[in-house]
């Protein structure tokens, strides 16, 4: 690292001011949303830390800043960026904390522009901050559905949930059960199948993923959305996609999550109508990405452990 010394500390700075930097240089306005939310996104995978607040509730810690922020795109702002903590209700390991920071930012585009600007934060962050050698560019860019059936043969997007546990069984795939859904089904794949085997030299995107696990995104065909992950040495680092955009659909999928949601034995949740609203007066086409910054400050460190960069680790 240029210039600072080699403390949790200070390295923190130093990714908050790089990352600042670039998104200033690049005509980005930086926003404050609330942490303090009254509902949110349904995401059946997504459970937050509740609150109470005189004896009134519960509200919600926010677990990302995205409905807010994208409210705040209906007001005529192009590009917003915020760094802020998020919570979340996580198994405690190695690269999950309950409380972390979360870097999101929007503009307008698609995916597409979203892959491209990320590549370009990650390398100017390695040029201004890593002492690690910069990585090649550009970066690989995978489709799912190929890795998928270059990996192992099945292809989950052709598939109903019985006939992806039917050919994951006859397989031979162990771990799966009875009661998983398709969602189960298909992680479990791609986990132990997939994630392990991409392998290669530097950080690579992975696109278009289904539908079914990302509520808030464009639909591409009939099944996935135009959504991206980045990995940089085997770790999720972020995510992004194009912004669905249509308030009908939207509400129609924050249902449908809350019905999986109940079905799964969780608390459901309001659909935020001033959200919707919002989103019914947007014009255009927007791509929004988010990065989990104590993760990226792991990759840059060469560190493994996600404490290893946390200042006041916290513990239930």
């Amino acid at each position: 690292m240029k210039g600072c010394k080699d403390t949790r500390l200070n390295a923190r700075h130093e990714l908050l001011r790089s990352v600042r930097e670039f998104f200033y240089l690049n005509g980005y306005t930086e926003v404050e949303t609330s942490n303090i939310m009254e509902t949110l996104s349904p995401d059946p995978n997504i459970d937050p830390v509740s609150v109470f607040i005189g004896g009134k509730g519960p509200f919600y810690l926010h677990t990302s800043p995205e409905i807010h922020m994208k409210r705040l795109l209906s007001y005529g702002h192009k590009r917003i960026f915020q760094i802020c903590k998020v919570f979340r209700v996580e198994e405690l390991k190695d690269i999950h904390t309950i409380e972390f920071t979360m870097l999101e930012w929007y503009r307008e585009g698609t995916y597409l522009d979203g892959i491209h600007e990320c590549e370009s934060l990650i390398a100017y962050l390695y040029e201004r901050f890593s002492r690690m050698d910069p990585p090649k560019r550009p970066f690989k860019v995978y489709d799912l559905e190929t890795l998928f059936i270059e990996k192992t043969g099945i292809n989950p997007f052709s598939l109903d949930r019985d006939g992806l546990f039917t050919l994951m069984g006859l397989r031979g795939f162990k771990g799966i059960d009875e009661k998983d859904s398709w969602n189960d089904l298909f992680f479990k794949l791609f986990l132990q199948e997939v994630e392990p085997k991409i392998g290669g030299d530097g950080p690579y995107f992975i696109k278009d993923w289904p539908e079914t696990i990302s509520t808030m995104a464009k639909r591409k065909g009939e099944n996935k959305v135009e959504r991206f992950e980045l990995y940089i040495d085997g770790l999720e680092i972020a995510n992004g996609y194009t912004e669905l955009l249509d308030a009908e659909e939207q509400r129609e999928r924050f249902i449908k999550d809350n019905r999986e949601r109940e079905r799964m034995g969780k608390e459901i949740f309001p659909i935020d109508e001033g959200f919707l609203e919002d989103l019914s007066r947007l014009e255009g086409t927007y791509t929004g990405t988010s990065i989990g910054m104590d993760r990226l400050l792991m990759v840059l460190l060469g560190k493994k452990k996600i404490d290893d960069v946390l200042i006041h680790p916290f513990r239930v």
